[in-house]
């Protein structure tokens, strides 16, 4: 216990004290002392959040299913609407609650967006693949196709692209690679050599047959 306090930098009884009030109620586990600060206040729970996610977002439902639940005997009355709103803006990060409304795709909309330095262009670019959200046919088969590119990071421009009928490979990246680097017609006016290259983990990308020479991929 003395240890513990040594670490976070408190005194071994405020450490005492997380720990019972995280008896009483688990969402304290969260931020410890957090809810000491703001004793009586209305939090967002564990439970909360599942029925949020379940409801899609919907706050109102949320507090219908907390109300018919106490009914049931099932929990205590839950808190009025507004409050309920109030805790769920304070508690949640936008991003949250956006997942819980409509997913995954929902919430990347509030992930960082060009956190790092702009650089100059042709310093760094990056590449990746990506599955397009149409149907197409290739030889009588409705598949998705898989789209390679490069883009440069200081400018955000699309270098390089290739579209593949079929899952992508160490031949769709060289093609991507091949459009991004030449910049004569059709190809251009974007393009060059690039310093660095970012790129994922799959095998495609660590191909030892990929790797040009001229370049640093990181």
């Amino acid at each position: 216990m003395r240890s513990a306090a040594d670490v976070l930098g408190v005194r071994e009884r405020s450490v005492w004290r997380w720990l019972a009030a995280a008896e009483r109620d688990e969402s304290a586990i969260v931020a410890p002392g957090e809810r000491a600060r703001n004793y009586g206040r209305f939090t967002v729970t564990p439970e909360i959040r599942a029925l949020l996610g379940l409801w899609k977002g919907n706050v109102a439902a949320v507090h219908r299913e907390l109300a018919a639940r106490a009914v049931r005997g099932e929990g205590e009355s839950p808190p009025s609407i507004p409050t309920l709103h109030r805790a769920i803006r304070r508690d949640l990060t936008p991003g949250e609650r956006a997942g819980l409304a409509g997913g995954e795709r929902a919430a990347r909309k509030h992930d960082v967006f060009l956190a790092r330095p702009r650089g100059w262009r042709n310093q760094v670019w990056e590449t990746d693949h990506v599955q397009a959200p149409v149907l197409v046919d290739v030889d009588g088969e409705a598949r998705r196709p898989w789209i390679t590119w490069f883009t440069d990071c200081a400018t955000n421009a699309i270098t390089g692209v290739v579209v593949m009928p079929g899952d992508p490979s160490r031949e769709s990246v060289l093609a991507a690679l091949r459009s991004a680097v030449l910049r004569e017609d059709p190809y251009g006016p974007f393009g060059g050599l690039p310093e660095k290259v970012r790129m994922g983990r799959g095998k495609d990308f660590l191909s030892g047959r990929s790797l040009p020479r001229s370049v640093s991929w990181t």
